[in-house]
């Protein structure tokens, strides 16, 4: 099977994984999640091999010039009845729908979820599922600049939280 063929037909799965699910989390999503690096691109930009040794296959493009920052969130999904693992690549502010082709990763436990809303200048953040969060005031010249609603990954300790859409991570506190 050539390389386009083996893109095309992962391509199909992929768009069927996108349609089949929202990617966008309601409340509190347990995922997993790795930080990596594009080292290389191939196949007209839809496959990666990242720096630590996986590589995927993207359903869209990325134009992003390499090496970039990447964030790789994993979930299961359920699709005709049947629960399937899929994953997005987070890269220059998309969210790609992207499928595993070889390699090791690491799994990071998280909660996929939105902040909903953002008081004391994004210092104060509340999540899709009522809770609050509190961001440290040296954050909050990062914090400030994202406008509600935005999807987030908070670590599974609830101590971090990265903006899905800039990539940046910002430490955290549950508000009391």
């Amino acid at each position: 099977m050539s390389i386009s063929c083996a893109r095309t037909a992962i391509g199909v799965l992929i768009l069927g994984l996108f349609l089949a699910t929202p990617v966008a989390a309601q409340t509190m999503e347990k995922v997993d999640f790795f930080v990596d690096s594009i080292s290389e691109k191939g196949d007209l930009n839809h496959l990666v091999r990242l720096s630590g040794g996986s590589s995927w296959v993207l359903a869209e493009a990325t134009l992003v010039a390499v090496p970039v920052d990447v964030l790789v969130v994993m979930r299961d999904v359920v699709v005709e009845g049947k629960r399937v693992a899929a994953a997005w690549v987070y890269v220059g502010g998309v969210e790609i729908p992207a499928k595993h082709l070889e390699g090791v990763y690491p799994k990071n436990a998280a909660f996929l979820t939105r902040v909903m809303a953002s008081e004391d200048q994004g210092t104060k953040l509340r999540l899709a599922d009522g809770s609050e969060l509190l961001v440290p005031g040296y954050n909050k010249f990062i914090s400030n600049r994202w406008t509600p609603p935005y999807k987030v990954l908070l670590s599974a300790n609830r101590l971090s939280m990265h903006n899905l859409i800039d990539g940046r991570r910002v430490e955290v506190r549950p508000a009391k």
